[in-house]
């Protein structure tokens, strides 16, 4: 049986990507050894967005906390504000876009 693990978003370092955004990755299989599931927080600056990808086999839940954004797929596109929560199945191609004038802050 596995262990209980905790991990403080203050000692995980930021990971910059392009475009502009920052990731912080909590919850992984490096970071605590989940085999089925990982969680992190995302900044996603104006102006930038998370390219489109796929999880292939995995399904995505993401809670939007701050800004204003688009959720993007191949048949839709969603608004995003805070409070929202998004269910992405597995295969599904997306993208997410930062449409506001400050931080989309997502987990």
């Amino acid at each position: 049986m596995s262990k209980l693990k905790v991990v403080n978003i203050k000692d995980v370092k930021g990971e910059r990507r392009e475009p502009p955004r920052m990731s912080w990755i909590l919850i992984s299989e490096k970071m605590v050894g989940s085999q089925n599931l990982s969680m992190g927080v995302n900044e996603t600056y104006p102006g930038g967005m998370v390219p489109d990808h796929i999880h292939e086999n995995e399904e995505e839940v993401m809670l939007f906390l701050a800004g204003r954004g688009m959720f993007i797929t191949d048949d839709e596109q969603i608004p995003l504000e805070p409070g929202m929560a998004v269910y992405n199945p597995p295969g599904g191609k997306h993208r997410i876009v930062n449409t506001g004038d400050e931080v989309l802050r997502f987990v």
